[in-house]
């Protein structure tokens, strides 16, 4: 992270507000940072092993429209406090950063080189990868009570799912998409007829250009 970049400070801001659907600002450095999961004060720290990737993965986690109720379940999953020894609760960014990480290897490894020259993306299939394996996390963690000595071994099983079954993962997200976009139609109300209003969704590939442009960060 850069202090001296504007836009590193609002994306941190804004996946800060996303999450915790705060309205208020937050400092660049404080213990507010750690009810995120990161480790310390300074995020930044956290960032050594991925680089700005980890940061953007979480930002697309939370900026596009079908996966932000997915991300505020899995941090409040790993809020989760309870009286159980060892904690059920997570360090949601550490976790997040882990899950670049393991992307990142898969994608130097060549294990996803198939589906990056059938989509013709690189960035959108690393992205999806990251929420897919993130999805496994969550429902492994949930579905079998996983704690916290649970960490390592479940995200080295993330590991070798992403390297060696890369499309079973993605299919699952897709799947949890159809099922969640198809939920969340029934529960909408029709739209007005002759309306004209188209829906602005932001896929992944268009990150880099909302971005650049400054105007969804908050």
């Amino acid at each position: 992270l850069d202090d001296n970049e504007r836009v590193h400070m609002r994306i941190l801001q804004t996946i800060y507000k996303k999450l915790t659907r705060s309205r208020l600002g937050c400092p660049r450095y404080g213990a507010h940072w750690e009810e995120l999961g990161f480790q310390g004060a300074d995020p930044g720290t956290d960032l050594r092993g991925t680089g700005m990737l980890g940061l953007m993965q979480m930002l697309f986690f939370v900026m596009d429209s079908q996966m932000l109720p997915l991300a505020r379940e899995i941090f409040r999953l790993s809020q989760h406090e309870t009286q159980a020894r060892p904690p059920a609760n997570f360090p949601f960014s550490v976790m997040s950063v882990n899950i670049t990480r393991i992307v990142l290897q898969a994608l130097r490894e060549e294990r996803l080189s198939r589906e990056c020259n059938r989509r013709r993306q690189v960035v959108a299939v690393l992205n999806d990868l990251y929420a897919a394996a993130f999805l496994r996390l969550y429902r492994v963690w949930k579905g079998q009570r996983k704690t916290v000595v649970d960490s390592d071994s479940l995200l080295k099983e993330l590991e070798l799912s992403a390297k060696k079954k890369p499309k079973q993962l993605l299919k699952s997200l897709e799947a949890y998409v159809s099922q969640s976009s198809a939920a969340h139609a029934l529960r909408q109300p029709p739209a007005p007829s002759g309306s004209g209003e188209e829906i602005d969704f932001m896929g992944v590939c268009d990150l880099q250009v909302e971005l650049e442009g400054d105007a969804r960060l908050i």
